[in-house]
Parts: C-alpha cells; sequence; structure tokens
C-alpha cells in the first residue's frame, strides 16, 4: 500500500470506509494476542483505533475496509517455502508499500530474524504507527525506509543499499495496481534491479477479468489493472529493458482450477503462466471496483 493522503479526495472515499469491526479473523487475532501481547478482549478495540488513525493519515481502500487485518502474504502458496527461504543466512526481505509492516510481523513471529526484514513506504506515517499497532519499537531490529520506488537509485542511500545487498523475496501487494500501465513498467523496473538472480517477487493486488483502465482515487485519473496475460507481458517487456528474464505464475481470485496457456508454452516456454478463477471478495460498492474486478494472486521468478 503506498501513501495517498495528498491526491485522495473524501467524497470518493465513502464507498471503502467499512463500519468498525465486531470481530478480527484469526490470523492477525493471534499475531496480535501472541507476538504483541494484546489481551483477548481488547484486539477488536485495538484494530479499530489503528484503523482509524490509519485512514486519517492515508484514506486509502485497504485501510478503510481493513484489509490491512487480512495477512496477505501468509495465504501465499510459496509461504512455507518463503519462510525457510530467509530463515537461511544473508537472505533479504523487502515489502514494498508495507503499510503498517503486518506481514513483516507474521514472519518475524514465525521465526524469521527480524533484522533480515525491511519495510519501503513514500512516508513513515503508517510504518510509525505499525509500532504501536504490534508493540514492538523496542525489540524490532527490523529496517523501515521511506523511498519512492519511482525515483530508484536517484535517491542515494536509502535505496542502492538495498540494490547492493539485494533482496531474495520481495512483497509487493496493493502497489502496482495504483498507477497506469506506463508507470508500473517504470516501477517494476525499478523492483527488478533490486531482485538477486533466482529471487521473487510475490503478492496479491485488483485484477480483472478484462484487463485496461478503471478510475482510479483522484478524481479524473486512471490506472491500469491486469489480468495473467497483461501482467505476463509486462514482465517480458521489463525483462528485455533490464535484461533480466522472469518467470510469472497468477491466479485470479479463489484457485480452483488450473488453465494451462499453451500459446506461451510455445512461444516462451520459459515462461509458463497458470489461470484459476472464481469470483469472491469484490466490493462492487466501492469507486475504484466493479463486475470485472478479481483478486489477482502473483508470483514473479527471476531466472536471469
Amino acid at each position: 500500500m503506498a501513501a495517498t493522503n495528498e491526491t485522495s479526495f473524501p467524497e470518493r472515499n465513502r464507498g471503502w470506509y467499512q463500519d468498525d469491526l465486531t470481530e478480527v479473523n484469526e490470523p492477525m487475532r493471534k499475531l496480535l494476542e501472541n507476538y504483541s501481547y494484546v489481551p483477548s478482549s481488547e484486539v477488536v478495540k485495538h484494530v479499530n483505533a489503528i484503523r482509524e488513525r490509519g485512514f486519517a493519515a492515508n484514506p486509502y481502500p485497504c485501510i478503510g475496509l481493513y484489509r490491512f487485518a487480512n495477512l496477505t502474504l501468509l495465504t501465499h502458496p510459496l509461504y512455507d517455502t518463503i519462510i525457510e527461504r530467509l530463515k537461511a543466512d544473508s537472505a533479504t526481505y523487502l515489502d514494498v508499500g508495507c503499510c503498517f509492516g503486518q506481514d513483516l510481523r507474521q514472519l518475524v513471529h514465525d521465526g524469521v530474524p527480524s533484522d533480515r526484514l525491511i519495510g519501503l513506504d513514500i512516508t513513515e506515517a503508517l510504518m510509525d504507527l505499525g509500532y504501536e499497532f504490534f508493540r514492538d519499537r523496542e525489540t524490532l531490529k527490523s529496517r523501515f525506509v521511506v523511498a519512492d520506488v519511482f525515483k530508484g537509485p536517484d535517491q542515494g542511500s536509502v535505496w542502492t543499499q538495498i540494490q547492493e545487498r539485494g533482496v531474495d523475496v520481495m512483497h509487493c501487494s496493493a502497489f502496482l495496481h495504483l498507477f497506469t500501465l506506463e508507470e508500473q513498467v517504470v516501477a517494476a523496473k525499478q523492483l527488478a534491479g533490486l531482485v538477486k538472480k533466482g529471487g521473487i517477487i510475490v503478492g496479491r493486488q485488483m485484477g480483472s477479468v478484462k484487463p485496461g483502465n478503471v478510475a482510479a482515487i483522484q478524481e479524473g485519473s486512471f490506472s491500469y489493472r491486469h489480468d495473467v496475460d497483461s501482467f505476463d507481458a509486462m514482465w517480458r517487456e521489463v525483462g528485455e529493458a533490464t535484461q533480466t528474464r522472469w518467470k510469472v505464475e497468477g491466479t485470479l481470485d479463489k484457485p480452483v482450477s488450473m488453465v494451462l496457456l499453451p500459446s506461451l508454452c510455445r512461444t516462451r516456454p520459459q515462461q509458463v503462466l497458470s489461470l484459476r478463477v472464481t469470483v469472491i471478495g469484490v466490493n462492487t460498492k466501492s469507486p475504484v471496483e466493479d463486475e470485472n474486478s478479481r483478486r489477482f494472486l502473483f508470483t514473479v521468478a527471476r531466472i536471469e
């Protein structure tokens, strides 16, 4: 999630501000109780209070609709593999648009050394609030950096230190879908420069069964929403521009079946994608979601 307080309009936020929670999902509840030591009776109140403060700082759908309370990385099919990979010596994790750093805390709770984890966002407000959310300001050794993905190494050491170290696992959820296709290509090129050969980028964002432009947060602006084919095409363009090669896999919504794309197998056997489709969890009342909207889960692996 990226900061949006400078470009959001309150009247457009009404469609994505959910009433206060009366219960918190089990994974987040367990994290708050067992990692942050929030008493069970206070969990709901605690999450509601953080949402209120977070939305005041960044009035964005993922906060207004409590999507930050869903541990996205935990549901990724490669989660157990990611845990083991990050426990290896010198492995590095980068969470792009990390919001409160909730997925990062789950990794720590699952045994990953916190000093191997980096959170990145464009403003400090939500990252700083994350310390209050998870009550670990004095114990967490992870690094949180304020950086603009689009500026890349032009920002100096805040970016180049990550680039020199290299990233083994990058988590990039609810970020790329905020931008136009052209902007996504620019951002992806910068992110590609951080990932080690053999590294992966994983994430979840809004997709569409009809890829194309949709209304964005700032009134009168647009962002681009992908299906699996268009996302693969974007990473092929990124690979050609950065002299790297990537294998893309993606699912739209809850995975229930697999469809192999034979045309891609013939033309680019190194890049095989699977497509799994069903409709779940779309908020059609939101001004930026409609009947074509889908949750898009992806893995992008650097193979050269």
